[in-house]
């Protein structure tokens, strides 16, 4: 099965200065949404909205597309009637991330915001072990 994505539409706003620090508490969401995905014969198209989402509110991006899956007649109607019942294929997911997610990260870059990936852990100090292992500094 071929799945094709297609990005229409994007769009980010930040709604706080540029000159403003970002707080320290923020949250940010992701929300992937597929529209009705119908077809036959081997091929099907649908729509998506992938919709970022900052806590407090400091900028909201939005990446709109349609996403076009080919392939054998029974795999895709397979993936039609899954999504019917509520059921989202991973592949499905998976290209439509894979696609919106780069733009979002141009796109953060763009107006300054942080891009939604998970924070890295804090460094910890290791007690007693003076001397012992490798350093680091930036």
């Amino acid at each position: 099965m071929n799945i094709a994505v297609r990005v229409m539409r994007v769009q980010a706003e930040r709604f706080i200065e540029p000159e403003d620090p970002l707080p320290g508490n923020l949250q940010i969401s992701m929300n992937i949404n597929v529209g009705k995905i119908e077809g036959s014969n081997g091929k099907a198209k649908g729509k998506f909205l992938l919709d970022i989402g900052y806590q407090p509110s400091i900028a909201r991006i939005t990446v709109e597309g349609r996403i076009l899956v080919s392939g054998k007649e029974d795999e895709v109607d397979r993936l039609i009637k899954d999504l019917k019942s509520g059921r989202m294929p991973q592949p499905v997911i998976q290209s439509i991330y894979a696609a919106g997610f780069s733009e979002v990260v141009m796109l953060c870059r763009s107006i300054g915001v942080p891009p939604p990936l998970p924070p890295l852990p804090a460094p910890t100090e290791q007690k007693g072990k003076s001397g012992e292992g490798m350093e680091y500094s930036i």
